[in-house]
């Protein structure tokens, strides 16, 4: 989602270090395009329409935008008499109807409100006080004149992006909004007088996540040839989902996974002349096709059945390395068979015809060589929740620890020495070969949550965590020895809470654990190993950086990708509770 309509991943009142201190780095590279596409001549972002002199009209925050000669030349026009009441979100929907009525629909960014904290989630937050208004706004003119404002919803909403008019005249209008179990859901509106006035459909909820990105959201809406109406929406599985109303976008029904695999963004779809339907989204890349968040490669297929099955995926335009993106597209038919695609995240701005697309695509990209690390620089030592997480996590705090010690000591390097399902007892037996290896100056240690875990789904269920208590603690002090024996400095981290999850609550729920306390899957067995390295961090005179306290302040919820795993924001705070303790230690 676009910074204008969510808040930054790093929002924490009590994290400066981590935004104030992060270096300063290269504006993205401009997208790589399709061999036989070429670049449009503007800078303008859909959506498009075409009007009725054969022009092309888009809008921006304020400004409508009319071209008659190709997007070489622009001319704009006001939309609203009073421009400080409203401010049109980057994330927008544009229609012209066949009666000629332009009706745009957006967020109004003069009154997005939210908590300074943003707290989504958190402890004492209210859903309530999170407001991203939807509007619609029409033209009579193509674009000359605006009539008012038309306020549709006031909940949060995320994105807009999707909005038809059906066979019969009914305009479909796709949009979101935050719910009180703290995601985001579908809800669709519809007008049958030319949008002067909407009804409001059900609500598509897929049931999963509670953080500001989570849900079934950012959905693409186009007409079948039957008349039902067929929905794509973004979701965490993996999946596009997908839904289908049968009475002209006011009940849906059937939300389930899609035949497509996706990254976790929005995807946009649109009729051709040629009768087929086009998708634009991002698949997974072909350099790291297990990932569910990169949006470094935008795809294109085509459907002949109404989207019952689609043709191969095809890149058609990439942005590769730190923070590239090109993702959040607009398909406009500029003619037949010509498209004009252009995206809010990476700027890409292209043309293509539709015969050349499958003809050839993008070389698949290659990812440069992961560098040794070099002597005294930072290991991250610990299991999965230090590990990478490319499925599913964008960065993980190994990584954003690197980008904000580059401002401090260019050419510092921190190690991810992170293996999932670790304990303790397997970290003694590599910790000559993954850590002391490279000559590190800094160690950060976080174990536990594999060590203290009861194993009750096992046949016969375990009664004891995998690694004692007692025995885990000395795993500890001896991996402290070793680290100063080499004239490492340590730092021990405590873990992160957990929080139940339905797939936890069926593999865990049974004692010690207590299914029917939000903190029973933290505090009957966990909370001990947590408690032992802060003694011991006390004890032998070892910085410690109590993750757990910092989760459990800021509110675990929000911070968790799966129950146990933190989450993009999760990792952020981790790193920006971490910082100070490692610039300290630091030359």
């Amino acid at each position: 989602m676009s910074i204008h309509a969510y808040h930054p991943l790093v929002a924490f009142a009590a994290l400066p270090l981590l935004t104030m201190q992060v270096a300063a780095t290269a504006p993205p590279a401009e997208p790589v395009l399709h061999p036989r596409a070429s670049r449009l001549p503007f800078a303008h972002q859909g959506p498009f329409v075409t009007t009725g002199d054969g022009g092309v009209l888009c809008i921006g925050a304020r400004q409508a935008w009319h071209s008659r000669d190709e997007g070489r030349t622009w001319t704009a026009t006001a939309i609203f008499r009073d421009g400080q009441a409203y401010q049109i979100s980057n994330e927008r929907a544009l229609l012209r109807t066949r009666a000629g009525v332009v009706v745009a629909a957006w967020m109004n960014l003069s009154e997005r409100s939210a908590p300074a904290t943003w707290n989504w989630g958190g402890k004492d937050a209210d859903w309530r006080d999170f407001v991203l208004p939807i509007y619609v706004c029409r033209s009579l003119d193509d674009g000359r004149t605006w009539e008012d404002p038309v306020l549709l919803n006031r909940p949060w909403c995320g994105c807009i992006h999707s909005l038809i008019e059906t066979s019969r005249g009914r305009l479909v209008l796709v949009g979101q909004e935050i719910i009180p179990a703290w995601r985001h859901a579908t809800v669709v509106f519809v007008s049958d007088d030319q949008g002067l006035t909407w009804a409001r459909s059900n609500v598509l909820d897929i049931g999963e996540g509670r953080h500001d990105h989570a849900g079934s959201i950012e959905a693409t809406v186009v007409e079948r040839a039957d008349g039902t109406l067929f929905q794509l929406l973004r979701t965490e599985t993996g999946w596009l989902y997908e839904a289908v109303s049968r009475d002209g976008g006011l009940l849906w029904e059937g939300l389930r996974p899609s035949s497509l695999r996706s990254v976790s963004c929005c995807a946009q779809m649109a009729r051709l002349a040629d009768g087929r339907l086009a998708l634009l989204w991002n698949h997974p890349p072909r350099h790291e096709p297990e990932s569910r968040v990169s949006r470094e490669e935008l795809f294109i297929a085509f459907s002949s059945d109404d989207g019952a099955s689609w043709s191969a995926p095809t890149a058609i335009a990439g942005n590769y390395g730190f923070r590239a993106r090109v993702s959040y597209p607009y398909l406009y038919e500029r003619r037949p068979g010509e498209l004009w695609i252009t995206t809010m995240q990476g700027g890409l701005r292209m043309a293509i015809a539709v015969a050349d697309v499958e003809g050839a695509a993008l070389p698949i990209h290659e990812v440069p060589a992961t560098p040794p690390p070099r002597p005294g620089g930072i290991v991250m030592f610990g299991d999965s929740t230090t590990a990478r997480r490319p499925g599913s996590v964008e960065k993980v705090y190994a990584e954003r620890v690197q980008e904000a010690l580059q401002a401090d000591a260019q050419g510092l390097t921190v190690h991810n020495a992170g293996v999932r399902s670790d304990t303790t007892r397997q970290a003694r037996e590599r910790l000559a070969s993954d850590v002391l290896a490279s000559q590190p100056a800094v160690v950060v240690v976080q174990f536990g949550i594999n060590d203290a875990a009861v194993d009750v789904w096992r046949d016969p269920p375990a009664t004891a965590p995998r690694v004692p208590l007692a025995d885990y603690e000395a795993n500890l002090r001896w991996i402290i020895a070793e680290l100063r024996r080499r004239q490492v400095r340590p730092v021990l981290m405590t873990t992160n809470p957990t929080r139940w999850t339905g797939p936890l609550r069926e593999r865990y729920g049974r004692p010690p654990y207590r299914v029917d306390d939000a903190d029973g899957f933290d505090a009957p067995v966990l909370s001990h190993y947590n408690a032992a390295v802060r003694r011991l961090a006390a004890e032998l005179a070892v910085p410690l950086v109590d993750i757990h306290a910092a989760f459990t302040s800021a509110g675990p919820d929000a911070l968790l990708l799966d129950g146990m795993h933190p989450n993009d924001r999760g990792h952020a705070l981790i790193a920006a509770t971490l910082l100070p303790v490692l610039r300290g230690l630091l030359p």
